[in-house]
């Protein structure tokens, strides 16, 4: 039987966003960072977090005023 640790599941890399599998043998994938991702240095990849993380906010903020146009338009 296998324990919820041992079975892969698909991740979304924090820095670039990414869809990955973790964990996958042989990989360097984190369970945060892709492995093209983990190479890169922590000041960079932390700043990466934070615009992809004000993107997804954005773009959420766009859903939201495009239903509210189009149920009052």
């Amino acid at each position: 039987m296998e324990t919820l640790t041992s079975v892969r599941r698909p991740r979304t890399c924090r820095a670039c966003g990414k869809k990955f599998e973790y964990p996958v043998k042989g990989s360097e994938a984190t369970r945060h960072h892709c492995e093209n991702c983990v190479d890169v240095p922590d000041e960079t990849r932390k700043a990466l977090e934070r615009l992809s993380t004000r993107v997804t906010q954005l773009e959420n903020q766009i859903k939201i005023l495009q239903a509210k146009a189009t149920a009052t338009g």
